[in-house]
C-alpha cells in the first residue's frame, strides 16, 4: 500500500511507483498488471473508465501484505522467495555434473544466505524464544540463560539466533560458530549495527576456531536447520559432544519436521517443495564433498537423529516441539 505523505493514498499507480522507485514506468505497467490477474493486487474500480494504463489504480490487500510485505507480521512466509534465483540458477549450472557424478556443490549465494536468515529470524522471534527457550528442561535452559552462561550456536549463518538471544539475555555469552563466508559477512554486519558486547563470531573454517576445539565449556548449544545440510553431520555431533558440559549442558537442536520414509513424506502437502530445495540446495551441499552423508531436507528423521545422537555420546534425546516446519529437540 502507498501511503503518499499528501495525499494518504491507499493505492499505487506506476506513475507514483516508477516516481518513488526511480524504475521505467512501461515495465512497472506491466509488473502490477501481471500482480493483479494473479490475484496478488487488486485493480480498483474507476468510474471514468480511463484508458490510461499508467494511471490505474492498484491495492495490496491487508492481509496479503502481512504476508508478502511486513516481516514483524506473525503470518510473514515470503522469505525463501528471494532463494529461487539462485536454485534455478543451481539447477542449469550444478544438477547435471552433480546426477552424472555424485558431487554436490555448498552453497555460499548472498540470495541464499539472506532468504534463510530471514525466514529463521521470524521463527526464531515467533516460536524459539516464547516457546522451546521456556519449555526446555523445564525452565533450566530459561533460568540459565537470565542467570548468565556460555552459549554456542552451531552454523550460525547471518547470526539472528545469536543476536537476538544476546539482546534477550544479557548476562549470558553468546558464540557463533558458521563456515560460510557469506553468512559470516552478514553475521558480522548485524553485530556490528545492533553493537552487542556478549557476541562472538568464529569462522569454523578454522581449526582453532571451530566448536570441536573447544572442550567442556558451554552451559548450552543450539543448532537451528544446520545438520541436514551438513556434508558430515557425524563430525558436528561430535564437536558438540566435546564442547558441551558433559553433566549440565544442553543441546537445543532443530531441523525439518520429516516423516520416517520416503513414502509417507510423499504424502505430506508440502513434501514437492522440500525434495525441490532438497536437490537443488540441502542434499547438494551435504553431498559437496566425496565422503558426504547426503541425509538432505528431509532425512534428519527422529529414528536418524536418535541413532546418529545416541551413537555421538547422547543419553536423552526428546521431541520437545513442532511447529513453523521445525522439530526441536532436547539434546543431553
Amino acid at each position: 500500500n502507498n501511503n503518499n505523505n499528501n495525499n494518504n493514498k491507499t493505492y499505487i499507480t506506476a506513475i507514483d511507483l516508477a516516481n518513488e522507485t526511480g524504475l521505467n514506468q512501461r515495465w512497472l505497467r506491466e509488473w502490477l498488471a501481471q500482480q493483479a490477474a494473479l490475484g496478488v493486487l487488486i485493480l480498483m474500480p474507476d468510474p471514468a473508465n480511463s484508458n490510461d494504463d499508467a494511471s490505474l489504480k492498484y491495492r495490496l490487500p491487508k492481509a496479503t501484505a502481512e504476508v508478502l510485505a511486513d516481516p514483524s507480521s506473525k503470518e510473514y512466509d515470503i522469505a525463501m522467495i528471494s532463494c529461487v534465483p539462485s536454485l534455478v540458477n543451481r539447477a542449469k549450472t550444478m544438477l547435471p555434473q552433480a546426477f552424472a557424478t555424485g558431487i554436490g556443490r555448498p552453497y555460499d549465494e548472498p540470495e541464499v544466505a539472506a532468504g534463510i536468515d530471514r525466514q529463521h529470524k521470524v521463527h526464531i522471534r515467533d516460536v524459539f524464544l516464547p516457546e522451546v527457550v521456556p519449555m526446555a528442561k523445564n525452565g533450566r535452559a530459561l533460568r540459565m540463560l537470565e542467570e548468565g552462561c556460555e552459549v554456542a550456536d552451531l552454523g550460525c549463518g547471518g547470526g539472528n539466533l545469536v543476536l537476538m538471544m544476546a539482546e534477550r539475555f544479557p548476562n549470558s555469552n553468546f558464540h557463533g560458530y558458521e563456515i560460510s563466508h557469506e553468512a559470516l559477512r552478514v553475521a558480522a554486519q548485524n553485530l556490528a549495527r545492533e553493537k552487542l558486547p556478549n557476541v562472538f563470531l568464529h569462522d569454523a573454517n578454522e581449526e582453532t576456531e571451530s566448536l570441536g576445539y573447544q572442550k567442556e565449556r558451554f552451559d548450552i548449544v543450539t543448532t537451528f536447520d544446520v545438520l541436514h545440510d551438513a556434508p558430515n553431520p557425524t563430525i558436528l555431533i561430535e564437536q558438540v559432544r566435546r564442547a558441551i558440559k558433559p553433566e549440565t549442558g544442553v543441546w537445543l537442536l532443530a531441523d525439518i519436521p520429516a516423516k520416517p520414509t520416503v513414502r509417507e513424506n510423499v504424502k505430506e502437502p508440502m513434501s514437492h517443495m522440500y525434495f525441490a530445495f532438497s536437490t537443488c540446495l540441502c542434499m547438494s551441499c551435504s553431498l559437496s564433498v566425496p565422503d558426504g552423508e547426503g541425509l538432505g531436507t528431509l532425512g534428519f528423521t527422529v529414528p536418524v537423529a536418535k541413532k546418529m545422537l545416541t551413537k555421538g555420546g547422547f543419553q536423552n534425546i526428546e521431541v520437545l516441539l513442532e511447529k513453523k516446519n521445525a522439530r526441536w529437540f532436547v539434546v543431553t
